[in-house]
């Protein structure tokens, strides 16, 4: 099953376009295929035991956290961040000008609460070792791009501040409320958030990551990766990938209920939140709908270019920019987990086809 999938990646490989891929496969609840291939890092061949960087992806797990304090009463998505946060009113003088009183942990989620994407100056700030505590307080400060619920705009700081809100309604840090509410209860064995020092060994390299050559490089430095950020902090096997995705598809496990995961998956902007995310076409998705839900985006005419040409309507998932992506097709009960290492940002156009091929010819094969 996928040999010629698995032949191609081999090409990919073998032609210098990416070090090393992880591959696995469900189809209605059963996982289906698994490939390793290449290097991780210059002494680590790639298998089902390395663990990598997911990225963005990692938003996912903060979002499947915030939902399970919403099943328990700890929180309301419509609550208003800064009766959590007040500090992110008080960063600007306690002046609601700009329209932060009215956001709610519902847009944070949605991406369409107005924060820029991230630090202006965030290489910096990895190198410099800066700690969460500087990262929040930055984000405090940064100024919105329009008035909360107004537009969309992908955004890490979006994610940092629903890190923080976490934290906060509940006293506990952050990285042991993943593993208490999501990766035990998911029996994710081979996920972290951080991982520790004991893990390193066996964690992918991303090549072109943020900060690349200092001792704060964005995914491969013991700074970056015990940061725990809600937003690319996750590190995981290509298998336990997997399993998370199981989680949201018809025939999977879920710790969460029927009704969560059908708030977290279907589009919750209603079509009406136009902006941009990095995952679209270069440019062509600007001023487009975005449709999201608390976590997930969807395959939609402008989001369409991550899904691959054969993905029904409906589809969802997520992408990681060190070249990593889950994709849920609900349709068809297929989920399909994708790590690489190699950062989109110097290989954007290469990344996105082989994504279209991964995705062409599993959906081509099992359906």
């Amino acid at each position: 099953m996928l040999t010629s999938l698995f032949a191609r990646l081999d090409q990919y490989i073998a032609e210098g376009e990416v070090d090393g891929i992880g591959l696995a496969v469900a189809h209605r609840g059963q996982t289906v295929a698994e490939w390793y291939g290449g290097y991780a890092k210059p002494d680590l061949p790639v298998g089902k035991d390395v663990l990598w960087p997911l990225a963005s992806i990692s938003k996912l797990y903060t979002a499947a956290l915030i939902l399970r304090l919403v099943e328990a009463s700890v929180l309301t998505l419509s609550t208003p961040v800064t009766a959590i946060l007040p500090q992110f009113l008080d960063a600007k003088g306690g002046s609601p000008a700009d329209g932060r009183e009215a956001m709610t942990v519902r847009h944070l989620l949605t991406h369409t609460a107005g924060m820029i994407y991230e630090s202006p100056q965030m290489a910096e700030r990895l190198a410099q070792l800066v700690p969460m505590t500087g990262l929040l307080t930055e984000a405090y400060q940064a100024p919105l791009m329009f008035k909360p619920g107004q537009a969309h705009s992908y955004a890490d700081f979006h994610y940092l501040l629903l890190g923080e809100v976490a934290t906060v309604v509940t006293g506990r840090s952050f990285a042991e409320l993943v593993r208490e509410w999501v990766l035990e209860p998911m029996g994710l064995h081979h996920t972290f958030m951080p991982p520790p020092p004991a893990e390193y060994a066996r964690t992918a390299h991303v090549k072109g990551a943020l900060a690349e050559g200092t001792v704060g490089a964005m995914y491969n430095s013991p700074h970056a990766l015990s940061l725990a950020h809600p937003a690319f902090g996750t590190v995981a096997t290509a298998a336990d990938l997997l399993r998370f995705g199981l989680h949201f598809a018809p025939t999977g496990p879920c710790i969460h209920s029927a009704a969560t995961v059908r708030a977290m998956t279907m589009d919750q902007t209603g079509g009406q939140a136009r902006g941009w995310h990095p995952a679209g076409d270069s440019g062509e998705g600007e001023g487009l709908p975005q449709p999201w839900g608390y976590g997930f985006y969807f395959n939609t005419p402008s989001t369409g270019s991550v899904f691959g040409d054969l993905a029904p309507p409906g589809c969802f998932g997520h992408g990681g920019a060190s070249g990593c992506n889950l994709f849920i097709d609900p349709v068809d009960d297929i989920v399909i987990a994708y790590v690489s290492n190699t950062h989109v940002r110097i290989q954007r156009d290469l990344w996105r086809r082989r994504i279209h091929v991964v995705l062409n010819m599993v959906l081509a094969e099992l359906t």
